[in-house]
């Protein structure tokens, strides 16, 4: 089943306020965590394009219990708030999330809510409105008003109108307001964690201002800055930064990519790319099997070492892969590299 088969066949949709869309993962082993991936905007709102999910390729196969929201109030992006002031999709949203918690027995202290640009303004929104344990943002807006009023017509005319009925100075100052207020104000103890390009313009017009209010609360917050300029790569650098992260707090590993390649006429390197703090702490342990095509058996077996490359040398010429094994405690995972031709 693809992936878009599978969310077309779980989506289910929240009755409150608003009719919310979402689709729930749980997890597949015992797990005290629930992370929620908010929606960024698809770039095409304005023809009609209907929003669609962040992340869940990303976050599939860490194991924890995962929950996806789409932001569509009325036919358009609200920011998980609602329209004409009302706040009353936030509290949909807020109950969902809360049902999905009570069920599982996930403590608010054990939420993790996660998402990038305008995806990242609702996790850092619902995070520290709702006291939630751990945040994990990249590239968001904190001047929403300002983003909505001066991006384009349509963000301005429909989508600012929409959430505060109307689209004038005094509209995008009270949005700012909420978001700023909110971080400077809440009661909240969030473990916050961000990520951003160095040269996003999203760098200076949001974040500085975002980590200025937490600075003048005393507030401690993990700065993930990466080298890159445009905002529209914020889903490739963010979603490696959001496995690490969502990893290290649930302490759930996962291989995040197994890499083959020729060093010379006959030699193959093998790596595996799994969160770095389970190599800082030297709990990934790591086997190899070698297998060449043609054969039912593999031609080397490794015992499990914390080293995460292999070099193997090769006796006969033809086409090889390698399936890597993860190990901590007592998991254990695997996944196989394509197949090259020494």
């Amino acid at each position: 089943m693809s992936l878009s088969e599978f969310i077309i066949e779980n989506e289910k949709v929240f009755e409150g306020a608003h009719s919310v869309k979402y689709l729930f993962m749980p997890a597949e082993r015992p797990s005290k965590f629930l992370t929620v991936a908010f929606s960024g905007f698809n770039g095409e709102e304005a023809n009609g394009k209907p929003p669609h999910y962040n992340y869940v390729k990303h976050l599939k196969n860490i194991n924890c219990h995962r929950l996806f929201i789409i932001d569509e109030c009325n036919g358009h992006p609200c920011y998980y708030l609602g329209n004409n002031k009302k706040l009353d999709y936030d509290v949909t949203v807020a109950s969902l999330i809360f049902k999905i918690a009570n069920q599982n027995n996930i403590p608010s202290k054990n939420i993790i809510t996660c998402g990038s640009s305008k995806g990242g303004s609702a996790a850092v929104y619902f995070a520290l409105k709702y006291n939630f344990g751990h945040l994990i943002a990249g590239g968001f807006q904190f001047k929403v008003g300002d983003y909505l009023y001066n991006i384009n017509k349509y963000t301005r005319n429909v989508v600012l109108k929409s959430i505060t009925g109307g689209n004038e100075i005094n509209d995008k100052e009270y949005l700012n307001s909420i978001y700023h207020d909110l971080v400077l104000n809440g009661k909240y103890n969030t473990n916050i964690n961000l990520h951003i390009g160095s040269g996003d313009a999203h760098y200076d017009s949001h974040m500085i201002p975002f980590t200025n209010v937490l600075k003048d609360r005393g507030t401690r917050y993990h700065l993930d800055v990466q080298d890159y300029n445009e905002h529209s790569k914020i889903g490739v650098y963010f979603s490696q930064y959001l496995i690490d992260k969502v990893a290290e707090i649930t302490n759930e590993i996962v291989i995040k990519d197994v890499e083959i390649r020729r060093e010379d006429d006959k030699t193959i390197l093998t790596s595996c790319k799994v969160p770095n703090v389970f190599i800082k702490n030297k709990s990934a342990l790591f086997a190899y099997y070698v297998y060449k095509e043609g054969e039912n058996d593999p031609v080397l077996k490794t015992k499990y070492t914390r080293d995460a490359n292999l070099s193997y040398k090769v006796v006969e010429s033809g086409n090889y892969s390698v399936k890597v094994y993860v190990k901590k405690e007592d998991f254990r995972t695997s996944k196989r590299t394509s197949s090259i031709k020494v």
